[in-house]
């Protein structure tokens, strides 16, 4: 393990993680050391990010007490009016506090790193407390999310993660999943329907020329990226309420992100919706998900 204030590095054989807890609790990096060089399994960090604690350039950062966008910032839960500051240009609330706030480091070892983080009652009116723990191990990487509502009453919770993985050429995208959301403008769901052939994700999507920025629905937690050119599949396994994947894919990009999340975007303005994912969580209560990135050869 190498440490400094505001860098953390794992290792387990020759697998590396770079953690920054100070920029939103994010990794920064992880990587396959090889003959060759380093393979790297998400996208690297930006320079501008590493320079600027930007959490949206890293390669993975947390998403909580919610996911995605809450429209217009606005939602009311158990007869409770809420209104939050939207995202600079975003119309939206987007993606919680965890990704834009600073986490202190509760427990270190050479593979394996805890943070932790706090919320005080402001606009989101319920204080809440989370961990995160990463590790690395022979078989990939673990993130398992913590969320405790230290609040007087139920908070309606949620859990995510935001991977960036490295696209190389001819990279392919399979998981178990039973419709998809169609967008407006603005990033919000407008219409659900059975996944169309170009993003049937239950048989292989190829995605060298495929942009996606969409939620799918009915996800059975796991889902597979495969990638000829280097050999190498990735292997994500959701364990706990995550029955969403967001997959955020733009066009001309070389990375693809998929995002294991516990509800839907706007899950707050949608009670319609009997998968919306809204979970009440009651005062001292916790809510957890693990997420497993498992490494192997095609």
């Amino acid at each position: 393990m190498v440490r400094n204030d505001t860098i953390i590095a794992l290792r387990h054989g020759s697998m590396r993680l770079v953690a920054t807890p100070c920029c939103g609790g994010a990794l920064a990096r992880w990587s396959l050391s090889t003959d060759d060089g380093p393979v790297e399994l998400f996208r690297p960090a930006t320079d501008h990010a590493m320079a600027g604690d930007f959490a949206p350039d890293m390669a993975c950062f947390p998403l909580l007490p919610f996911s995605n966008r809450i429209a217009g910032g606005r939602f009311v839960f158990q007869g409770r009016e809420v209104v939050l500051a939207t995202d600079p240009g975003s119309p939206h609330r987007i993606h919680g506090h965890g990704w834009s706030r600073p986490w202190t480091v509760e427990a270190a070892a050479d593979d394996a790193l805890r943070m932790g983080f706090s919320h005080h009652a402001d606009d989101w009116p319920w204080s809440y407390r989370a961990t995160q723990t990463v590790a690395l191990d022979e078989e990939g990487l673990t993130v398992a999310l913590e969320l405790i509502n230290d609040s007087d009453s139920d908070m309606p919770a949620g859990l995510g993660l935001h991977p960036y993985f490295a696209k190389p050429p001819g990279s392919r995208i399979t998981a178990d999943v039973a419709a998809v959301w169609d967008n407006d403008d603005t990033i919000l769901p407008l219409r659900r329907h059975p996944p169309p052939p170009a993003w049937d994700l239950r048989h292989g999507v190829a995605m060298d020329h495929l942009a996606l920025d969409n939620g799918f629905t009915g996800w059975t937690g796991s889902a597979t990226l495969d990638r000829p050119r280097d050999g190498l599949r990735l292997t994500m396994l959701a364990d706990g309420p995550v029955d969403h994947l967001i997959v955020y894919a733009p066009p001309g990009e070389p990375y693809l992100c998929l995002e294991p999340v516990t509800h839907m975007t706007d899950a707050l303005n949608r009670p319609q919706e009997p998968d919306a994912g809204v979970i009440a969580l009651p005062p001292g209560e916790r809510l957890s998900i693990t997420v497993r990135f498992l490494l192997s050869r095609l």
